[in-house]
């Protein structure tokens, strides 16, 4: 039946996994905290202008969008970086600065879809606004690393890269915009074949080309950096090696430096990224569950010009990693003949922090026992009282 159907790459959740769902959240929302981040919350849908003025044009193809009544170009929300500086450049311009901010919502993208990519999902995350420095990303990607394992991940990396690294990298090419997309996407995917393969064709010096061709394959610890050959002499990429020396540094302090390797492949997709990136992943899943990075130009598009940095992680994709792990309370159906000795039983436990159902519908114990067959994680507590003869319902 048609009316039964739901939108493609939409899904529901059952009540077990929503709790999945409430129970990381819940986690997280007490780690962050705990580090002074405060929650947020912004619109589900923006003007198309404020998406695009700090993503880049090409993430409209990824929108869903649509029009107001007064010719508005609006879209559902396809991230929260770029809402959370339009809201801190609103609301927040008077402020101290650093502001430390997060965040727990659905998101959406018209991408094609397969097992843990949805067109809606849901993500959080944190946004360090007005801060810049070591410590600052230190922080940042330190909490990334404790969310994971607060949430039940113990497997994990989180690969780190300096964006200007590459960037510099591709200036110092002289490639057109074009093929510096191309070349781009094709180091942010690995593909060592297509790769390999349009540089051939490039008119590109050999040092360059070989910087080029080694930037997906390095992969590691700190002494990978001493592997790119044209660094030597360009400042722009020397000075973002050092910075990620430092906070490669910082981490070991921070006590999660066995979760970090240096990955130059890591670029990050949207275009406000100006520093240090990283994304995390488990081996449990082909999907990356995070990522993050600095941002010092997106609130200047917004008419606040601060440093910023944050990560998103996605929660429908954690999910399917740890879901069966959480602990949950005992779970009791309480039924009998007095109700009101029944109701009464039912509060006491749900006060001892128990999960119960309580029978409404006067089951014998033999039915409710019934009810129970494939429910294991209950116990039944039947009360064999008689009820007294001015109780309701009798």
């Amino acid at each position: 039946m048609k009316n039964r159907e739901i939108p493609k790459g939409l899904r529901d959740l059952l009540p077990e996994e929503v709790a999945v769902h409430r129970d990381m959240q819940q986690k997280a929302a007490r780690l962050f905290t705990s580090y002074g981040y405060r929650e947020v919350v912004t619109p589900t849908f923006e003007f198309l202008e404020v998406v695009e003025s700090g993503t880049g044009g090409d993430i409209r193809k990824d929108l869903f969008l649509f029009m107001d009544r007064e010719g508005g170009i609006l879209c559902l929300r396809p991230e929260m970086t770029v809402s959370i500086a339009r809201l801190a450049a609103t609301h927040m311009h008077d402020l101290d600065f650093p502001q430390r901010l997060y965040y727990m919502c659905n998101v959406f993208r018209h991408v094609q879809p397969q097992r843990a990519q949805y067109r809606e999902f849901w993500q959080l995350g944190i946004e360090l606004l007005g801060a810049s420095g070591v410590w600052a990303d230190a922080e940042v990607i330190t909490i990334a690393a404790k969310t994971l394992k607060e949430l039940g991940l113990r497997d994990f990396k989180i690969s780190l890269n300096q964006i200007a690294i590459f960037n510099s990298l591709l200036q110092e090419s002289g490639l057109n915009e074009e093929d510096q997309s191309q070349i781009r996407h094709l180091v942010e995917r690995k593909d060592l074949v297509e790769l390999s393969r349009r540089l051939e064709r490039m008119d590109l010096n050999d040092e360059v080309k070989e910087s080029i061709a080694l930037m997906p394959v390095l992969h590691g610890g700190l002494e990978i950096l001493n592997r790119i050959p044209y660094a030597e002499h360009n400042r722009q990429a020397s000075e973002a090696i050092q910075e990620l020396d430092r906070i490669y540094e910082a981490l070991k302090i921070c006590g999660v430096i066995d979760h970090i390797v240096i990955d130059l492949g890591v670029l990050r997709g949207l275009d406000y990224y100006t520093g240090v990136v990283f994304e995390g992943y488990s081996p449990d899943l082909g999907y990356g569950l995070l990522g993050g990075g600095r941002y010092d130009n997106l609130m200047g598009h917004f008419g606040l010009d601060r440093p910023a940095t944050g990560f998103a992680l996605g929660l429908d994709r954690l999910a399917l990693v740890v879901g069966q792990r959480q602990e949950l309370p005992r779970r009791f159906l309480v039924g009998g003949k007095n109700f009101a000795a029944v109701v009464a039983e039912a509060d006491r436990l749900r006060q001892q922090g128990c999960i119960v159902e309580m029978d409404v519908e006067g089951c014998s114990k033999e039915q409710l026992q019934c009810k129970l067959q494939g429910r294991s994680e209950y116990h039944l507590i039947y009360l064999e009282e008689e009820p007294e003869v001015n109780q309701c319902g009798q």
